[in-house]
């Protein structure tokens, strides 16, 4: 089994820079890198950048690995044969949607030859929310991170840096500084891990995350036996809901959940089907229509960091409870 790490982090915060310095890291300690390396249009000309390093790396042109570029990269990890004593890295563009991104890398079922990913977010310390209208995007790129590593420190002063460590703090308070050295050597201990769980069957499931294995649609945290932040559910959900529980029950969806989304119908008009989206910072429940297959059912998904599902799934029950005899 190999660890994937996705490395996230706004335009011009210095993904590539790290690389060259936790690729040598790595191989100091005897772990082979693998890097999928997505930009807009000079991925090559970063992937130029690597070449002098002891890493296969695979350059991806074109739109984001969220969602233009999807397709692509699946493909590309896909096709990566096991290999024990390797990592893979994906250094997404900086325009990267990271909840997006993780839904995928947490639910599909090609991709049991790697863990569940980890995330480093790399922050540069000199403009940290300094980027306008870009500034939330910046900030949910941070609040998936399990790791981080701050980047640029010498061009700020001690007061500028202990603020945007408050900062970084409110957005996530759970996620890991790291330099590459200190990654590297986490990286290491997570293959030699999994190694050992090849070995023995695999059939551990993840630690902290709070999901047990027959609770998500796919056995996905039986990737590996080591100790994992990140989880994915899916729960389905009663036929038809009231709309104002519903969106109460959506909204009151704990932090650990970063990302939830799915398919729901309404009691008060039972026609359509609608996507729904939990969007972070806002109000209300986003609803998009849809044009689903004749047995898609209502269903919710959830990614998120040490979830509890027993009480998401009490939230459920008091949907299907509320829909008895209201709308």
């Amino acid at each position: 089994m190999i660890p994937l790490v996705l490395m996230a982090g706004f335009l011009g915060a210095g993904k590539t820079r790290l690389l060259t310095q936790l690729v040598p890291a790595l191989a100091a300690l005897g772990i082979r890198t693998r890097i999928v390396l997505n930009d807009f249009q000079n991925a090559r000309v970063d992937a130029a950048r690597l070449g002098a390093l002891e890493a296969l790396v695979t350059p991806l042109n074109g739109e984001c690995i969220c969602c233009g570029s999807l397709r692509e990269l699946l493909q590309t990890l896909y096709d990566v044969p096991p290999d024990p004593g390797s990592v893979m890295l994906i250094e997404a563009n900086g325009a990267t949607e990271t909840d997006e991104l993780l839904a995928h890398l947490t639910t599909d079922g090609q991709l049991r030859h790697f863990t569940l990913p980890l995330q480093l977010t790399v922050v540069d310390a000199a403009r940290w929310q300094k980027r306008w209208w870009h500034n939330g995007l910046e900030r949910a790129q941070m609040s998936t991170a399990t790791h981080v590593h701050l980047n640029w420190t010498e061009r700020v002063s001690t007061t500028r840096l202990e603020a945007v460590r408050a900062s970084l703090s409110v957005e996530n308070s759970r996620a890991a500084y790291v330099d590459a050295t200190a990654f590297a050597r986490a990286l290491h201990e997570l293959s030699c891990a999994v190694a050992v769980d090849v070995r023995l069957g695999g059939r551990s499931a993840m630690g902290n995350s709070g999901l047990p294995p027959a609770a998500t649609a796919r056995p996905r945290d039986e990737r590996a036996a080591h100790t994992h932040p990140f989880g994915s559910a899916t729960l389905p959900l009663p036929a038809l809901v009231s709309r104002h529980a519903f969106e109460q029950w959506v909204q009151a969806l704990p932090p650990s959940v970063v990302r939830a989304k799915g398919l729901v119908r309404f009691a008060d008009d039972p026609g359509p089907m609608y996507v729904w989206h939990r969007v972070p910072g806002r109000s209300r429940v986003r609803l998009d229509a849809s044009w689903p297959h004749a047995d898609a059912e209502p269903t919710a998904l959830f990614i998120g960091v040490a979830m509890s599902l027993d009480v998401i799934a009490e939230g459920t029950a008091r949907l299907a409870v509320a829909d008895t005899g209201h709308a």
